[in-house]
């Protein structure tokens, strides 16, 4: 150990530095995002770690504990995800960054340690077939809007649980995303949207302008037409996932389509997008992702067929024109 490190510092558990470490970044962090960073920790941190000193951290257990991670049964009887053996490394390596800043350590022992590899995730989305399915059944249940609403405009399900009237402007064709609703502990929070890119007015189609129209008579008919909230529960309040998960099993199942989750919708919009020939820089604004790459890279199979898609019909154009194509220019 470093004489530069302070003893009494590098020989405390794990435990009781991950408990500061949070404590101290709880007035920074969404509360989503720490309840996230707890469940993590609780779960996949401390069973494995809890029990070494920060100094007993070398680069060789945390690599050994990264394979434990990925051998690890999940409740359901598989594996842990890649994506969270990859959170899990990643709220560590932050705590141990702060260790560093702190002078607690004088370098991580992540940088020497190898992230596991993982598998390319290929996102589930519905056809435009299927969500003219769901669409015909939707507006025979309560919440069937909700999910029309879902696909038709990417929102994550959190801000359009958040959504106000007030921050919707019909004549213009457009609404602000402001806010969004998560569950911690049991209890709706209401917070800033995901990222600071998820702060964004976005255009809207005359058909989500049609909907919201047949939203706002429905609201008129149940009385709650004086509420702010788009898509409130019977008693005006927020809708819970809870509610909102089981009505859309229902809707999903009457419609025949395949058992996606909610977050389904918001991927058929970014793919329908793309079909559509929008770039990504506006898809990537239009969905509040932080950067062009990461709507790229979560997309990457539907840029691969969207792609093929242009060369097929450039190859039939071309085959087309004949000598049309290759004849010379006029003066």
């Amino acid at each position: 150990m470093s004489p530069s490190q302070s003893d009494a510092s590098t020989q405390m558990n794990l435990t009781e530095y991950m408990g500061e470490w949070l404590a101290a970044r709880s007035a920074e962090l969404r509360p989503a995002t720490l309840d996230t960073y707890r469940r993590l920790n609780r779960l996949h941190i401390l069973p494995h770690l809890g029990a070494l000193s920060i100094g007993e951290l070398t680069p060789l257990r945390l690599q050994s504990w990264l394979g434990e991670l990925a051998q690890k049964n999940a409740r359901s009887g598989g594996r842990l995800s890649a994506g969270t053996v990859t959170s899990a490394m990643a709220v560590l390596r932050a705590a141990l960054g702060d260790a560093v800043r702190l002078g607690i350590l004088d370098q991580s022992p992540f940088r020497r340690v190898r992230a596991p590899k993982a598998a390319p995730r290929r996102v589930t989305s519905f056809t435009l077939a299927d969500v003219r399915r769901l669409d015909a059944v939707a507006v025979h249940h309560r919440l069937g809007l909700l999910f029309s609403f879902l696909w038709q405009t990417g929102l994550r399900i959190g801000e359009a649980l958040a959504l106000r009237w007030s921050d919707v402007d019909l004549g213009g064709q457009s609404l602000r995303v402001s806010r969004s609703a998560a569950e911690v502990g049991g209890r709706l929070v209401l917070g800033s949207p995901k990222t600071a890119a998820g702060l964004r007015e976005i255009a809207l189609t005359p058909q989500t302008v049609h909907l919201l129209r047949r939203q706002r008579e429905r609201l008129a008919q149940e009385r709650l037409d004086g509420q702010d909230l788009v898509f409130p529960s019977r008693a005006g309040t927020m809708l819970s996932r809870r509610n909102v998960t089981r009505a859309w099993a229902h809707v999903r199942l009457q419609a025949g389509l395949p058992p996606y989750g909610l977050h389904a919708l918001r991927h058929t919009n970014a793919s329908l997008q793309l079909q559509a020939g929008v770039g990504i820089r506006e898809i990537a604004a239009h969905l509040g992702h932080e950067s062009p790459a990461l709507t790229a890279r979560v997309y990457a199979h539907v840029l691969v067929d969207t792609r093929r898609q242009a060369a097929k019909r450039l190859g039939s154009l071309l085959a087309g024109g004949g000598a049309d194509m290759t004849a010379e220019r006029p003066e």
